[in-house]
């Protein structure tokens, strides 16, 4: 039974994200016709490296510790991924009210008290959850043959999706996991807050919408670092990975020990 440990605390300096999808080609030796299908599972391809000197020197440390967990590839690791322009535009910030807050994500705040570690709110009796960032409000539906988010709230007339962006629908609105999608091509609000994003995989049903999320996965390693420190400066850790599916292994056990 593997163990699926969570990424380290590490900064990362690089990140590249593809899809393995082998097929198998054939031709008519009568028509010269093509045949092609597919060979093997689909699934996602990474390669990353991550900083020695990340978190106050302590980098090289995590990456050494998750090279001994993973047991030269017994185990397996969680990462998240799918960003696009990762470092460039994760989570824009919009400034109101003089404070700085998410343009297009928002998060389920929990209240407590000094007696209380779990306070309600409640509004006429029905309940009231509160959330951090601006909250959108989208519907999954079809549009000209394509699968579609309708969202409103979002900041007007702008750029809000990217292609190869993230987004994730929660329904319930206080949901704190949902159903995500990629995004197929570029999509902007109007004046009035409202945009249409045209998606590469159907979505259901209707609640808060988080755009610029990741995507995430488990993975073997494929490639380990072997890396050298030098005498002055940063160094990385290289890493290669291949996705794994759980129907692939007996059941995994997720484990953070950071």
């Amino acid at each position: 039974m593997p163990n699926v440990y969570a990424w380290p605390p590490v900064g990362i300096l690089s990140l590249g994200l593809t899809e393995d999808a082998p097929t198998d080609v054939q031709r008519s030796l009568i028509t010269g016709k093509r045949y092609v299908s597919a060979s093997r599972r689909k699934r996602r391809v990474v390669k990353l490296t991550a900083s020695a000197l990340a978190r106050g020197r302590s980098g090289a440390g995590y990456m050494e510790n998750l090279k001994t967990l993973l047991d030269g590839g017994v185990h397996l690791v969680r990462l998240d991924i799918g960003y696009i322009n990762w470092w460039l535009d994760r989570r824009p910030q919009e400034l109101v009210g003089g404070q700085y807050r998410n343009a297009l994500y928002s998060d389920p705040v929990t209240w407590t008290t000094e007696t209380d570690p779990s306070l309600s709110w409640t509004n006429g009796g029905d309940a009231v959850t509160w959330f951090t960032g601006r909250v959108l409000q989208g519907t999954a539906g079809t549009a000209g043959g394509w699968n579609v988010l309708t969202v409103t709230n979002a900041p007007p007339s702008r750029l809000i999706a990217r292609p190869g962006d993230f987004v994730t629908l929660y329904s319930p609105i206080s949901a704190t996991t949902g159903n995500r999608a990629r995004v197929m091509t570029e999509a902007y609000s109007d004046a009035s807050g409202n945009a249409t994003i045209r998606l590469m995989t159907a979505l259901s049903g209707s609640g808060r919408v988080n755009i610029g999320t990741a995507d995430e996965g488990v993975f073997e390693v494929v490639e380990f670092p072997d890396v050298q420190q030098p005498v002055a400066g940063d160094w990385v850790f290289p890493w290669a990975f291949r996705e794994v599916f759980e129907d692939e292994t007996d059941t995994w056990t997720e484990v953070n020990p950071w």
